[in-house]
């Protein structure tokens, strides 16, 4: 409040200077004006464009503090969502046609399964964009394949090549999966932890949310959230099942709904459980790089025949002109990229062990 007075008295002395000062040179000025015309054309413009710059950076100032304050009251609150302005509902609100064009497609299960590791990449939420990259990189290849060879080329072209994008985001939500499944036995310590320290299920959640690091720590603030708002343990635990649907987890859940239902000493369960899981994890490493060798070899099989083509293309084009310009090359071109995928697809079958 006393910061306040000071400007506002500063503002007022600051007026009544320039209009004292303005008073006594009334003379000069009116000569001024008088002399040249464009003047009062030129303060005009001046003082308009001063009003609005002055306007735009307390508008800009304003929002830097909104935002602010809004990251700070989410910091110490935890509170998800605080009631956003500006246009940002407005356009959530609005339907998105491409959700709705998809929708139809989500009842067959290979969609299903593309939308589910969409998800657990952490590459979005929308089920219309994989459908849509998998149909822009099929296009694309169709394109290319048809302008280098022939239809018959561009059509199997257009088939195979949104194969890759696929298997990139397969790969990367089993990386996303198994960095969680990584961090379960830290769970697991971490409630034992904080269960022996005397807190109650919910606050040891709350206490191994803080502890630990991503996406563990984001699953666990999630769940915590939910017992906060009133949410039964058992249903906020299935919750988070269908989110991360691990196999280990859906033990732990288990091991806890057994524990509430019919008691036992959870600090022991959770600590053994724990061990075991640890143990299996270690087992899966020693598999991983027993396998790396498998795997880098379907990598290179899938990568041979395109390097080896552009090899020629760039060395000797001619050589490899035939395959493009008839009919029989681009059959031996479809036939070669028929084996090489199958060749990739067994190898990455032999290399995949099931636990």
């Amino acid at each position: 409040m006393a910061t306040w007075n000071r400007t506002a008295a500063a503002g007022a002395l600051g007026v009544m200077l320039t209009a004292t000062a303005g008073w006594l040179a009334r003379e000069t000025l009116a000569r001024l004006v008088s002399e040249r015309t464009a003047i009062p054309a030129a303060f005009l413009v001046a003082a308009a464009s001063a009003v609005f710059i002055l306007a735009v950076a307390l508008w800009a100032d304003h929002g830097a503090l909104r935002v602010a304050w809004r990251a700070r009251t989410h910091e110490l609150l935890g509170i998800h969502s605080a009631s956003p302005t500006g246009l940002a509902p407005w356009l959530r609100r609005l339907p998105d046609p491409l959700e709705a064009m998809t929708r139809p497609l989500l009842r067959f299960p290979p969609v299903r399964r593309l939308v589910r590791d969409w998800r657990d990449a952490e590459l979005g939420s929308k089920a219309s964009r994989p459908i849509l990259l998998l149909l822009a990189v099929g296009s694309m290849g169709w394109l290319v394949g048809a302008r280098i060879a022939g239809p018959l080329f561009g059509v199997a072209l257009g088939l195979s090549l949104p194969l890759a994008p696929r298997a990139w985001i397969a790969g990367r939500a089993e990386v996303a999966r198994r960095r969680f499944g990584d961090q379960l036995p830290q769970v697991l310590d971490a409630l034992a932890s904080g269960l022996s320290a005397g807190l109650s299920l919910a606050q040891a959640v709350d206490y191994a949310a803080e502890e630990l690091a991503r996406p563990a720590s984001a699953a666990l603030r999630t769940l915590s959230l939910r017992l906060a708002l009133g949410i039964p343990m058992e249903k906020a635990l299935a919750s988070l099942l269908d989110v991360h649907p691990d196999d280990a987890l859906a033990l732990v859940v288990d091991g806890i709904a057994l524990q509430r239902r019919f008691g036992g000493d959870l600090i022991r369960m959770l600590s053994e459980t724990g061990a075991r899981l640890r143990e299996r994890i270690e087992v899966e490493q020693e598999v991983r790089a027993v396998t790396a060798q498998g795997r880098l070899s379907g990598w290179v099989l899938a990568a041979l025949v395109p390097v080896s083509a552009a090899l020629l293309l760039l060395s000797n084009p001619r050589y490899i002109d035939v395959l493009f310009d008839t009919w029989i090359g681009q059959s031996l071109l479809v036939l070669s990229l028929m084996l090489q995928l199958a060749g990739w697809a067994v190898i990455s079958r032999l290399v995949r062990i099931a636990y």
